[in-house]
């Protein structure tokens, strides 16, 4: 396994990951063997009853994030760990060193945001930073309507702070709070937003589009299986699922 780990650390600088993340080993020894080599955005229960004996799992979201104070198996994520650990299944998580080095670039790329009149610029606190590059302005809610009908989605929320947009602030995942970096008339798209940060952000000028989170990174397996086939690696998708359901108007 020490292998696929340093591969993966090639790929992703794990040391890139934010202070509060836990990207990484989080399940297992790196100087354990696997037979079965499986990706998925997460673990949850239909993952790991999907794999089988004596694999290795990659993920995007980190198993353990928090220092566990106890091992109860009927408590997440004693719950999960206890099963992989049953199944002998190791963890490797890519976190937010993902999201700097391919995660948000994938999403911004599949967000069409150069076709709609935007140009990226930098990068700056896990945001890539796009500049309004046309003469004519943008609307928040032409930018909110035009990325549902791209992602092809039924559910999109958004926050109107101005008229008119000047920059964007995209991140995939969660993070609301790059509202501390934008400024007024500019726009902040990622994947969740809570209540008391979308009207700091109001206070300040600022806009938020909530694509949703699973939304903004389900792409995570394919992206990196096709990125370990460079490397002569094969490795098995598997799908994670929203854990929401959304009701639509006819329903």
């Amino acid at each position: 396994m020490r292998e696929i780990y340093e591969i993966l650390n090639t790929i992703s600088p794990f040391e890139l990951q934010a202070k509060w993340d836990n990207s990484g080993l989080n399940v297992g020894s790196l100087e354990s063997c696997f037979q079965h080599l499986y990706i998925a955005l997460e673990i949850d229960w239909q993952v790991i009853d999907s794999m089988q004996q004596d694999s290795l799992l990659i993920t995007h979201h980190p198993l353990i994030f928090k220092p566990l104070q106890n091992f109860q198996i009927n408590s997440y994520p004693c719950n999960l760990i206890a099963a992989c650990i049953k199944k002998n299944i190791a963890v490797i998580s890519m976190h937010t060193n993902f999201d700097i080095t391919h995660l948000n670039q994938a999403f911004a790329t599949k967000l069409e945001l150069e076709k709609l009149g935007f140009a990226h610029t930098q990068t700056q606190d896990f945001s890539i930073i796009y500049m309004h590059k046309k003469q004519e302005q943008t609307s928040i809610e032409s930018l909110a309507h035009s990325l549902k009908k791209t992602l092809n989605i039924s559910f999109l929320r958004y926050s109107k702070a101005t008229d008119f947009i000047n920059n964007i602030y995209l991140t995939c995942g969660s993070n609301a709070s790059s509202y501390i970096i934008a400024n007024k008339n500019d726009c902040i798209i990622t994947g969740d937003i809570k209540y008391h940060d979308a009207m700091i952000a109001n206070s300040l000028g600022i806009n938020f589009i909530e694509i949703g989170h699973f939304e903004s990174e389900c792409i995570f397996a394919s992206l990196v299986a096709k990125i370990l086939q460079k490397n002569d690696i094969q490795a098995i998708i598997l799908n994670s699922h929203n854990p929401f359901k959304y009701l639509g108007e006819s329903q």
